[in-house]
């Protein structure tokens, strides 16, 4: 964990999160004063499940998993947190604690922001609190949407959910490179990590994908849409 200086303004910061455009400017002056600014290299903890929730993270570059740690010391990877994205919660106004950890998988800047200030903006703006609820309701439905994947379908079904959320969700194309390893892939989709080497490889067999290291392409997405459905 390195540099703690602000470099940024609220006011100006390009990677502002969608939801503070509906504070104003002397609220966003409020926010700017009351945050600090921490770079994280790739593989280190933004938080730790169990600890003290004292701050939200906004994510202004760079990438982070949330994921859930199990007793066995298996993880599963919950989402993945892009630039404007922010990371608080259940613990937010219930027992103050993290309920997931959060790592960068790659090098990654993110904004701490006290939680005193978004109760105090809660409170104050009603547009904003809106905004926060609805926010927090769209992360509820991806993960609902995530556990009924990975409870009710075949490895198959749950690797093509994996590589369709990052297809269209986090990369935005059929062609990427990640920074996930096959671990993290496999964490992504409640398997082992053999299990996930296989299913790729049975992928790349039937024409489905392309991928080796850090290089996937996805060469045809109706069949791999087809594949998620039927599980």
């Amino acid at each position: 964990m390195e540099n703690v200086e602000k470099v940024t303004n609220c006011l100006q910061c390009k990677f502002q999160s969608n939801i503070f455009r509906f504070l104003s400017e002397e609220e966003l002056s409020y926010v700017n004063d009351m945050r600090f600014e921490v770079s994280f290299k790739s593989g280190e903890n933004i938080f730790k499940q169990g600890g003290p929730l004292t701050h939200i993270v906004c994510i202004t570059s760079g990438m982070a998993k949330v994921f859930l740690e199990a007793d066995d010391h298996s993880d599963i990877i919950l989402r993945l947190m892009k630039p404007t994205e922010l990371i608080g919660g259940p613990g937010f106004r219930t027992d103050n604690r993290h309920h997931f950890s959060a790592a960068a998988i790659v090098d990654t800047v993110a904004c701490f922001i006290e939680v005193s200030v978004f109760e105090k903006l809660l409170n104050d703006n009603t547009r904003f609190a809106l905004e926060m609820i609805a926010y927090l309701n769209r992360a509820h439905i991806g993960l609902y949407n995530k556990l009924l994947t990975n409870t009710h379908k075949h490895m198959s079904g749950r690797m093509a959910g994996t590589l369709l959320y990052l297809s269209e969700e986090v990369y935005e194309s059929n062609v990427f490179e990640t920074a996930l390893s096959r671990q993290d892939l496999a964490d992504m989709s409640s398997m082992t990590k053999e299990s996930a080497i296989r299913v790729l490889k049975e992928f790349k067999d039937e024409g489905i994908l392309n991928c080796y290291s850090s290089h996937f392409d996805i060469a045809n997405k109706e069949a791999l849409r087809k594949i998620y459905k039927i599980g």
